[in-house]
């Protein structure tokens, strides 16, 4: 007479619990790593507004203080480096730092990519471990010739008409 009474109640326990989901439903598939890394650190747009307002402004203060220190080549090469970082990572909560690095090295922008982050690299080392004037000096002028360079990659012919202005190709040129 129990096991008749407990049927009875399943019988209508069951339709309410599987319009609340709490079922005798599977379990989920277990999620790689790589899907619950980004499932735990995905963002609204709301969100990626102001983590890019936030890194690029934070970016570009330090970029446009760094002329406050042209006397101190190491500090301004310092903080020119840290405001192109923080610029550069600002980027990544628009399109997600996957899609990022993807684009950064794609065939198009590979190179000037790679050159770019060397330059970085290489300021701040000559800058905060070195303490070399001369490299500092040297490597911001590199880097900021591979920023403009990597910039004019995502405009498109814009690497031809930098190659155009500097007379280093004919007008039917192809960025590369």
């Amino acid at each position: 007479m129990a096991s008749g009474w407990l049927e009875s109640m399943k019988g209508k326990v069951a339709p309410l619990a599987s319009r609340l989901g709490i079922g005798d439903e599977e379990a989920p598939a277990e999620q790689s790593l790589l899907q619950q890394v980004n499932e735990a650190t995905t963002l609204d747009k709301t969100q990626r507004a102001i983590g890019f307002a936030v890194c690029v402004g934070i970016g570009l203060l330090l970029s446009f203080m760094a002329p406050m220190f042209i006397f101190r080549p190491t500090k301004f090469a310092a903080i020119y480096s840290l405001g192109n970082i923080l610029s550069l990572c600002s980027t990544m909560f628009l399109m997600g730092p996957f899609t990022q690095i993807r684009r950064m090295f794609d065939t198009k922008r590979w190179l000037s990519t790679c050159i770019y982050l060397l330059a970085l690299v290489l300021t701040l080392v000559s800058a905060v471990v070195l303490h070399s004037v001369i490299l500092s000096i040297l490597f911001i002028a590199i880097q900021f010739s591979a920023f403009i360079w990597y910039c004019a990659s995502y405009i498109p012919y814009g690497q031809s008409f930098i190659k155009r202005m500097l007379g280093f190709s004919s007008a039917d040129a192809e960025d590369g």
